[in-house]
């Protein structure tokens, strides 16, 4: 019988019913709570434990590092519960031949939903004319807002999540800008799976510039890239310097953006807004400034996180995991040089 563990948290529960509802009935579905240190902090000796004996790991809370899977040896496929895949170290898992996917798809509707709630807030200025209203100064608050169809707007990652907000973007009549090197060609490595081509991307309206052009032209900046060696610390001084009274979302990872450069541009008023659904450090310090600035509207990593999320990561890492046990190879490996290394 084929088995499988999945990774839980109070705070970051999964659908395990739906997971064992969509495998085959020769699999076995079991959870590992994961304890209250959070993503980053769990105890790799106790998920190893949890995982060891078992063919297949769903990841919501916890970090997977080279002595897991070392101490897993059954271990043959690694589903990430939703998009983001920097808590697997990937080399570990290929040099111990584990496939790792993840599934963008889960989170996506939410995220995209999010980001045009987020961009909304920012042009129209919800959190400072609701202040002003409730401070009683009824006439002061009806500041002339901006619409979201009326900017320019720069898309910094056109994966599953960045394209679907560049089409939504473009449908409500803005100019789109996007970046994405693998798109374009002018980056290519093993480590990132093919992505959209440039075609499609195209097609959806968007215009795919330079960095540097992105962030000269755009009026409003959202990220979309996975954190790794090449986007960590992407968005710092320079880039802000770039955005001077431009608007900026980042709901993807906390360790693209220079926490330190932003709350420098913050505290000098450079910037028109900013949205943070990610930090670096999660939960972040109290006296942190980004938290305090009522320029920057901060939510605790919450933009893809709903009913629907919930079903989608489940349904999505078990059809993942039954393809891999199954010999096949998922279209979101993100280590895909494992099956060079299975030849």
């Amino acid at each position: 019988m084929r088995s499988v563990v999945i990774t839980t948290s109070r705070s970051r529960p999964v659908r395990a019913d739906v997971l064992e509802s969509e495998l085959a009935d020769d699999w076995r579905v079991e959870t590992h709570e994961v304890d209250a240190a959070g993503l980053e902090n769990a105890s790799p000796a106790e998920l190893a434990a949890a995982v060891d004996g078992h063919d297949a790991l769903v990841l919501r809370p916890g970090t997977v590092t080279r002595d897991v899977f070392e101490r897993a040896p059954s271990l043959r496929a690694l589903a990430v519960y939703g998009s983001g895949y920097d808590r697997v170290d990937l080399a570990a898992a290929t040099d111990h031949d584990v496939v790792v996917t993840h599934s963008p798809g889960a989170p996506g509707p939410a995220v995209v939903e999010y980001t045009l709630a987020a961009m909304t807030a920012l042009l129209r200025d919800f959190l400072g004319i609701h202040e002003r209203t409730t401070g009683g100064e009824w006439q002061a608050a009806k500041s002339m807002g901006r619409e979201l169809g009326r900017t320019t707007v720069g898309v910094v990652g056109l994966g599953t999540i960045g394209l679907d907000v560049a089409r939504k973007v473009d449908a409500f009549g803005a100019d789109v800008l996007g970046y994405d090197p693998y798109v374009t060609g002018d980056r290519s490595d093993s480590a990132i799976y093919p992505r959209t081509d440039r075609a499609t991307v195209e097609a959806a309206g968007v215009d795919l510039v330079e960095f540097d052009a992105l962030l000269e032209r755009a009026d409003v900046v959202s990220l979309h890239a996975p954190l790794t060696d090449v986007t960590r610390g992407m968005i710092g001084a320079d880039e802000l310097a770039a955005l001077s009274g431009d608007y900026l979302l980042n709901v993807a990872r906390g360790g693209i953006v220079d926490e330190d450069a932003l709350a420098d541009a913050v505290a000098e008023d450079r910037l028109g807004g900013v949205v943070l659904d990610v930090l670096e450090a999660e939960p972040p310090t109290a006296d942190d400034p980004l938290l305090t600035s009522p320029e920057v509207l901060v939510t605790p990593h919450v933009a893809g996180v709903t009913d629907g999320y919930l079903e989608r990561g489940a349904r999505l890492a078990a059809e993942k995991i039954e393809t891999i046990l199954d010999g096949g190879r998922p279209d979101t490996v993100v280590n895909p040089a494992v099956f060079d290394e299975q030849v």
